[in-house]
């Protein structure tokens, strides 16, 4: 795409300095209130300032590095919520390297921003030509000057034209034709499942990313050449998987690799397995001993059930309650810990000798009836140092385990 030359260009491209000084002046304020009050800037189109501030708003904490420029343009607030965070757009840019980056699947750019910074050269594809004209701009904005912006449909593209590179990077729409969330990897837009083989003839390594929902299983039986899988866990929760598909892969015998990331994209833990070692894992249970343990939701949708145990010398609290035990403290554990205070029946009665105050955090697993439902039924106040735990032990019986953080 062509850089703008004209005034005009400039000012459609990006904000002029009254409506930069307008947002930043308001970053603060409510966007709906400031609509409201529209009459009192005339001058100005409120209604799509108002917009940027939204954004921006959503996108302080998960793109510290985008926000803190003032000149960046951003898209609606749904999609900042729905595009990568900066810690796992870093993250990926760890998993690869060389000399040509190519994103077939555009968007806002934030992964192919920071992967961009591991190779000499990037493509950038997108059909939708605003879209792409922002990707340009902003890049430009960040002084990211490697990055050929292509308003195209990048699979036409490449089978029209081979473009050899290291690395494809791919984050396929899930939802189809009529805004509906889908399940299968066919169904998303592209389909990579039917692209594999264009994509292979351009690039010996792909990088895809999915939502955290997709089934692994289901996924892996989906694609050729699956070499790792990397499931992404950020603060408490699972926030993407990555498939990394090699063209001399043969095996179908995939690792998984969790890995539990910080505002960097440094890896904080890590747990890597398959399915025939979680399999062959040794497993055995307990009561609750000194220590107490919640898996991090990426372990978990990982399915790393036995392989705690193997790794991490725990013990399980049953076979479906996925929560682990041990004597002494373990601190690589990837996941919560907690120090035991006592095991009561699940009866207010008892748990109030624990905590007075009648406040604590309440988790449940592999326990009859929901979480409110119990707040409600025990008068038990949200917060504080306590966390209680209500699940089942290995001979049935219900308890509620509480704990305090070591």
């Amino acid at each position: 795409m062509n850089k703008p030359n004209s005034q005009t260009d400039r000012q459609e491209a990006g904000f002029s300095e009254t409506e930069i000084g307008f947002i930043q002046t308001n970053l603060k304020e409510n966007p709906g209130q400031l609509i409201l009050r529209a009459g009192q800037f005339k001058e100005l189109d409120v209604k799509k300032l108002a917009a940027q501030i939204l954004s921006r708003q959503k996108a302080v904490k998960k793109l510290p590095e985008w926000s803190a420029n003032e000149r960046l343009i951003f898209p609606p607030a749904l999609s900042v919520e729905q595009c990568s965070s900066e810690a796992t757009a870093r993250y990926k840019a760890s998993l690869v390297s060389g000399k040509q980056l190519m994103d077939v699947t555009g968007g806002m750019g934030v992964d192919c921003f920071y992967m961009s910074r591991k190779f000499d050269h990037a493509l950038y594809f997108e059909q939708q030509e605003e879209v792409a004209k922002t990707a340009e701009y902003n890049f430009k904005q960040l002084g990211c000057n490697n990055i050929t912006v292509h308003n195209a449909d990048s699979i036409q593209a490449i089978e029209n034209k081979k473009v050899p590179s290291d690395w494809i990077y791919a984050d396929p729409a899930r939802r189809n034709t009529n805004r509906e969330k889908v399940v299968l990897l066919s169904d998303c837009t592209p389909d990579i499942t039917a692209s594999l083989p264009v994509l292979f003839e351009n690039a010996p390594n792909i990088l895809l990313k999915t939502s955290p929902l997709l089934d692994i299983d289901l996924a892996s039986r989906e694609l050729e050449n699956l070499a790792e899988v990397h499931v992404i866990g950020y603060e408490q929760e699972c926030k993407e998987l990555l498939f990394v598909l090699k063209k001399d892969c043969k095996t179908e015998n995939f690792t998984i690799k969790t890995r539990i990331i910080n505002a960097a994209g440094e890896v904080l833990h890590q747990l890597d397995f398959d399915r025939e070692s979680e399999r062959n894992a040794p497993v055995s249970y307990s009561n609750p001993l000194r220590y107490l343990y919640e898996p991090h939701p990426a372990v978990l949708k990982a399915g790393a059930f036995r392989t705690l145990c193997a790794e991490f010398d725990t013990r399980k609290l049953a076979v479906n309650s996925q929560l682990y035990t041990s004597e002494n403290y373990i601190p690589d554990f990837p996941g919560r810990p907690f120090k035991i205070v006592a095991v009561c029946k699940p009866d207010m009665r008892e748990i109030s000798g624990y905590i007075q105050s009648g406040k604590a955090n309440l988790t449940i697993r592999n326990f009859p009836g929901k979480t409110e439902e119990l707040r409600k039924k025990w008068k038990l106040k949200e917060g504080g140092d306590f966390y209680l735990f209500a699940t089942t032990l290995t001979d049935n019986a219900k308890v509620v385990i509480v704990t305090t953080k070591p």
